[in-house]
């Protein structure tokens, strides 16, 4: 053990520089990781930024074409003789009468059909037209049946379909699967901008060995110089295993 330590001691010189030049190649290998996984995160922000920006212009056409629908639904609306005053009262301007009109009907607006509710009426009305070519000949049952098909109709056509869940994330889906993608683009910059970090601490770590290393180079207290080369040894040995641990760009 003392001839080991004494060949160490005669040798320190040679080490330390051997010590200075291994940290200098691995601190200059896990700065430039580190710069590289600086780029992979900037790419992934921009593509982010790019991915929402588009998001947004989808949800944006999608709001165009739910006021477009309302119009044109609004103006069916006008023709039925049920529904023509609650058009008027839906397209007033005066907002303290259109909250007033709100509140006293939002029980009949917001009643919504569900969707086994509109198809079992749509099987209704389809029954009903059966029955109506079934009984050709007879005016009086016919009429009744044709009375009783626009009720059912009228029953569906009233049916709010932007209030529908399926028409409103049928507006919203390419939106959404734009913000999706734009959120996994964030994510993937925000594990590389933590991969490059760690690179930065690591090329931190290789930098402290390489100074106790060139102080055990020019110091001439034997000890201390035996000291300053261990602990530069063992930080570098850590940062490499950490260095090695970490993927590469």
């Amino acid at each position: 053990m003392e001839n080991l330590k004494q060949k160490i001691l005669a040798n320190t010189d040679f080490i330390a520089a051997t010590l200075l030049g291994l940290g200098t190649i691995f601190a200059a290998f896990a700065a430039y990781q580190s710069s590289l996984w600086g780029g992979n995160c900037l790419t992934a922000y921009n593509e982010a930024v790019i991915k929402f920006g588009d998001a947004n212009r989808e949800y944006l056409n999608g709001s165009m074409e739910v006021n477009f629908d309302t119009m044109v639904y609004l103006e069916s609306l006008r023709e039925n003789p049920r529904t023509t005053d609650d058009v008027e009262k839906m397209m007033t301007r005066d907002l303290v009468r259109a909250i007033s009109w709100a509140d006293s009907n939002y029980d009949k607006k917001t009643a919504a059909l569900g969707k086994q509710e509109e198809a079992a009426l749509e099987a209704q009305i389809d029954q009903k037209w059966e029955d109506f070519e079934e009984a050709e000949g007879k005016d009086d049952v016919q009429e009744k049946l044709l009375n009783e098909i626009e009720v059912l109709d009228q029953k569906i056509s009233y049916y709010p379909f932007n209030t529908s869940p399926g028409y409103i994330s049928n507006k919203r889906a390419r939106g959404d699967a734009l913000a999706k993608e734009a959120q996994a683009k964030m994510k993937e910059g925000l594990t590389a901008n933590g991969i490059g970090d760690a690179f930065t601490l690591v090329t931190v770590y290789f930098t402290i060995a390489l100074f106790f290393a060139g102080l055990a180079s020019v110091l001439k207290n034997e000890q201390i110089k035996l000291a300053f080369v261990l602990f530069s040894t063992v930080v570098i040995l850590f940062s490499l295993v950490r260095a090695l641990f970490l993927p590469f760009a």
